[in-house]
């Protein structure tokens, strides 16, 4: 009896310095900003630290060393110092990850569901090897453990996919937040948002298309924001056969500099042009090209190009006709003119 109350009194003593010199450590950290990392870091685990710390010394100042049970407390004491490095690592590991993703600029979601999952992977490797001390069947475990896991995977096959889908996303960089895309289905508008699970397109007309990362990474993706903002509008146009040509492309690109240098939106610096593509039914086609510094002016570019070269047009006498057909009245003699 005698031994286990010395034992308990130095245990105690022992406690209470280690953890006063802990909080005072603690303190010093704390206060500097270069070392407010190592102060998270060892928050906790400095806890265990002293705990075994005292035990150890506990058992080293016995006046019995042959006390009942030294074999189990030995083992209690690197069961607590593993689990102490085991938190410290897993912390270290969650510093190292972020500060990377930082230095590469990475956009990700809230990235606790990653930071939890690296923190958890390393706890339970230290409570297997904790587990191993005390004689337990770790292979059993982790045959067991590895069968729910292949369990949980498949039945979480969808998820699981969208989470990796969304990795393989944010890892490649080619959509980020707030860029202007064209989903194959036809659907266009800014990414809102790049979740572990999903992609949240936000729409011109403000309504949000939510697709998840599976399906997103599978589909064409036209991304109107990279490698560059700008962007480059095509406006077709039909002349009627009976124009001069050469007058309608030097019209025509008069208003569209016009447009260039005056309408909010425009690149003042590029220089419009047009193309004749093709002989119409009724009309001689081209396409005028046009150049805006950001998505989110182009019908605005679009919308003053148009009605500025109708106005012009219509004082230059040019036509844009409509469209004809020919119809012919089996035994009429009349050919009539749609």
């Amino acid at each position: 009896m005698k031994v286990f109350l010395h034992f308990i009194l130095v245990f105690s003593i022992s406690l209470f310095i280690f953890l006063t010199l802990r909080s005072v450590i603690l303190k010093l950290l704390k206060k500097s900003n270069n070392f407010e990392t190592i102060y998270r870091i060892l928050k906790i685990p400095s806890i265990f630290w002293s705990i075994a710390l005292s035990l150890y010394l506990s058992i080293y100042l016995s006046a019995d060393k042959n006390i009942k049970h030294i074999a189990l407390i030995e083992k209690l004491i690197s069961a607590i110092l593993i689990l102490s490095i085991t938190l410290a690592i897993s912390e270290v590991l969650v510093k190292f990850v972020d500060y990377q993703l930082r230095k590469t600029s990475f956009t990700l979601p809230p990235t606790g569901l990653i930071f939890g999952l690296i923190r958890a992977i390393v706890i339970i490797l230290g409570l297997i090897t904790v587990l191993s001390i005390f004689g337990f069947p770790v292979m059993h475990l982790i045959t067991t453990l590895g069968i729910g896991g292949l369990a949980i995977s498949l039945a979480l096959q969808g998820t699981l996919s969208n989470f990796f889908s969304g990795l393989n996303l944010i890892a490649s960089r080619k959509i980020s937040k707030g860029d202007y895309i064209r989903l194959e289905d036809g659907n266009e508008g800014f990414v809102e948002d790049i979740t572990w699970m999903n992609v949240v397109v936000k729409r011109l007309d403000n309504n949000l298309v939510i697709v998840p990362n599976n399906k997103f990474v599978n589909s064409i993706i036209i991304n109107y924001s990279k490698p560059q903002t700008h962007l480059f509008i095509n406006v077709p146009i039909g002349v009627s056969y009976s124009v001069d040509l050469d007058k309608v492309e030097r019209i025509t690109i008069e208003v569209a500099r016009y447009i260039q240098e005056n309408i909010e939106g425009a690149d003042k610096d590029f220089i419009p042009f047009i193309r004749f593509t093709s002989f119409g039914d009724y009309s001689i086609n081209f396409i005028v090209v046009l150049k805006v510094v950001d998505i989110n002016y182009q019908t605005l570019v679009r919308h003053e190009f148009i009605r500025a070269l109708k106005k012009k047009y219509d004082v230059e006498n040019i036509e844009i006709p409509f469209p004809t057909r020919s119809i012919y009245l089996k035994d009429a003699s009349v050919k009539n003119t749609v």
